[in-house]
C-alpha cells in the first residue's frame, strides 16, 4: 500500500494519501488545508483519488476538500451526522474561519459502511466524542486505522468543542478502537502514530 502523510495547515492537520501499489487506485484522508500541496504529492504518486474522506467537520481537516475535489472529480464522504456541517457549522465553529467556505458532501456514511477503492477495503467506524459524526477508517487488510482526532499516542481528543462529550468519547475508543487487533497501526489526525496495543497499555486518558 501506498501511504503518505502531510502535515498541512496552521494547526498542522495529518493528511493521508494511500492508494494501491499496482493499481494506483487511491483515496484522501481529511485533506484539511493546502489543496495544491495535496494534488501535487498525488500528481507524483501517479495515484488516480476515487474518494475523499473527512473524519469530521473541523475546519482543520475540511478546508481543501471542496477544492481537491475539483482537482480530482472524486466524491467527498463525511458521517451523516456531521454532514450538514460542512455548510452550516455551529458558530462557535464557523468563528475559527470567516467567511466559513460552505461545501456539501457526495456521500454521508453510518458505522458499519465498507467502502471498496480499488484493492483497498475501508470499514467505516463511527468514533464520536470529539464531535458527533466522527469517524475513524479501518483498512484491515493493510493493519492500520485512521482516527482522526478521537485517539492520539497517548492522548485523546478535546470534548470542550459543540457536541463533544468525554464519556462519548471514551466509549467511542474503547468499543471501537480498541477492540481491533493491538498491533493496527493507529494514524492520528495529529501528531504520530501509534499502535492500539500501546494505547490500551499505555494511554493516561483511558485507564488500563
Amino acid at each position: 500500500m501506498i501511504l503518505r502523510a502531510l502535515a498541512v495547515g496552521p494547526l498542522a492537520t495529518n493528511c493521508y494519501i494511500l492508494g494501491g501499489e499496482e493499481d494506483r487506485r487511491g483515496l484522501v484522508i481529511d485533506p484539511g488545508d493546502e489543496a495544491e500541496r495535496i494534488a501535487a504529492e498525488i500528481v507524483a504518486e501517479g495515484l488516480c483519488v476515487q474518494a475523499i474522506l473527512l473524519t469530521h467537520s473541523h475546519f482543520d481537516h475540511v478546508l481543501a476538500a471542496d477544492a481537491l475535489r475539483a482537482a480530482t472529480g472524486a466524491p467527498i464522504a463525511i458521517h451523516t451526522a456531521e454532514a450538514d456541517w460542512l455548510a452550516h457549522p455551529p458558530a462557535p465553529l464557523r468563528a475559527y474561519v470567516d467567511p466559513w467556505p460552505a461545501f456539501s458532501a457526495d456521500r454521508t456514511l453510518a458505522d458499519g459502511d465498507v467502502l471498496e477503492v480499488g484493492a483497498l477495503t475501508v470499514r467505516v467506524l463511527h468514533t464520536p466524542g470529539h464531535s458527533p459524526g466522527g469517524a475513524s477508517y479501518w483498512v484491515a487488510g493493510e493493519g492500520v486505522v485512521f482516527c482522526g482526532d478521537a485517539l492520539f499516542r497517548e492522548g485523546i481528543g478535546r470534548t470542550d468543542l459543540p457536541g463533544g462529550d468525554g464519556e462519548t468519547l471514551a466509549q467511542s475508543i474503547r468499543e471501537r478502537l480498541f477492540t481491533l487487533p493491538e498491533e493496527t497501526i493507529a494514524y492520528p489526525g495529529h501528531g504520530p502514530s501509534t499502535t492500539i496495543g500501546h494505547e490500551r497499555r499505555r494511554n493516561p486518558w483511558l485507564g488500563r
